[in-house]
C-alpha cells in the first residue's frame, strides 16, 4: 500500500470519529431530552413521580445512545437513526401533551 493511501485512510478515520463525537454530544442529548419528555408524559403515575422516573431513565438512554453512535457502521447511519428516534419521540411527546 502506498504512503499516500495510508495517510488518506487515517484522515478519513479521523473525520469519522470527529463526526461521531459531534453527533453524540448535541444529538444524543437532544434525543434523550425528547425521550424523557415522552416518558414523563406517558408513565402512569403522578406528575412528580413520572418526571422523576423519566429523568432517572434518561441517564441510561443517553449512555445507550452514545455507545450505539460509536458502534454504528457509519456516522451517516448513526445520524439518520438519531434523527428518526428524536423525531418520533418529539412528535409522541407533543401528541401525549
Amino acid at each position: 500500500m502506498k504512503t499516500a493511501d495510508v495517510a488518506n485512510a487515517k484522515g478519513r478515520k479521523g473525520w469519522d470519529v470527529t463526526a461521531r463525537i459531534v453527533l453524540t454530544i448535541p444529538g444524543a442529548y437532544a434525543v434523550t431530552a425528547a425521550c424523557t419528555m415522552l416518558l414523563a408524559r406517558t408513565i402512569p403515575a403522578s406528575r412528580l413521580d413520572a418526571t422523576l422516573w423519566a429523568t432517572i431513565a434518561a441517564f441510561g438512554i443517553y449512555a445507550a445512545l452514545v455507545v450505539w453512535v460509536f458502534a454504528a457502521s457509519s456516522a451517516l447511519r448513526a445520524g439518520l437513526v438519531l434523527l428518526a428516534i428524536g423525531a418520533i419521540a418529539g412528535l409522541g411527546a407533543m401528541w401525549a401533551a
